[in-house]
């Protein structure tokens, strides 16, 4: 049976002379419990559980010569070097899914003469993420398939007032999208039946209003500068499937595009 090859910033290790030997790889990170205890109560009061962290190890077999050995490993050390920042990892068996992770212990060789070589890196984010986004590339871009790129539903021309469209998050877990409004509109909401984002006041056919729905950003920027104010600091997350909005305004004449990645529990 073939070992899974894994891609490290854009590098294939087996081309380098480190074969993936074994990978240790959690189907989900470690639950983390917020509970309290309080004196004079049996058990505890629950307050839900988050996800920690997901750590990985990967252990490479060193497959060069002698004569190349301890060079791999200098290769292998500049590789995971905790400066470098965050590492792309993209599995052979698991394509279009790159998991971000971290070094995070030591790169330690096994016993004298052994060519097996750990490493420890931890996602701190802990989900997996599809390889592109979802931004729109149009056909005549001079892009085609297979260059890294796949054209996208997930930008709509929106003309009149209470116009409904369907944005599909294919992922296996909820994510925060980039909205980007181009164009005309006054008073604008969009609303997905639970939520509704406001933008309040008037836009012209050249302005671009990004709102960022991330968790650690939530964002309202108009033509690049802070427009925070305009909204009703509602940010909608897209759920697995499909998400219907509504569209209701005056003047609109609008192009609504969500960009983002698909994020999977594994």
């Amino acid at each position: 049976m073939t070992k899974p090859d894994v891609n490290i910033n854009g590098i294939w290790m087996s081309t380098v002379g480190a074969a993936l030997f074994e990978r240790r790889l959690p189907v989900l990170p470690d639950v983390e419990d917020n509970t309290l205890k309080l004196a004079d109560r049996d058990g505890v009061l629950d307050f839900g559980a988050n996800y920690g962290p997901r750590t990985l190890t990967l252990t490479f077999e060193i497959t060069v010569g002698a004569e190349e050995f301890n060079a791999t490993v200098a290769n292998l050390a500049r590789t995971f070097n905790a400066r470098r920042g965050e590492l792309a990892l993209e599995f052979k068996d698991m394509p279009d899914k790159k998991w971000r992770c971290v070094y995070a212990g030591t790169l330690q060789l096994g016993a004298t003469g052994s060519r097996l070589i750990d490493v420890q890196l931890r996602m701190n984010d802990p989900w997996p993420t599809s390889a592109q986004t979802t931004e729109l590339h149009e056909y005549g871009d001079g892009l085609s398939f297979g260059e890294g790129y796949f054209y996208t539903d997930h930008s709509v021309e929106i003309t009149h007032s209470g116009q409904t469209f369907t944005v599909n998050n294919a992922g296996s877990n909820d994510v925060g999208p980039l909205i980007r409004i181009s164009g005309a509109f006054t008073n604008l909401s969009l609303s997905d039946g639970f939520d509704t984002l406001t933008l309040t006041g008037s836009t012209g056919p050249s302005d671009v209003i990004e709102i960022d729905c991330a968790t650690d950003k939530q964002t309202v920027k108009k033509n690049g500068a802070n427009a925070y104010a305009m909204s009703n600091r509602v940010f909608p997350t897209l759920l697995p499937g499909d998400t219907t909005f509504t569209v209701t305004g005056a003047a609109v004449n609008v192009r609504i595009e969500f960009v983002f990645r698909y994020k999977y529990l594994y």
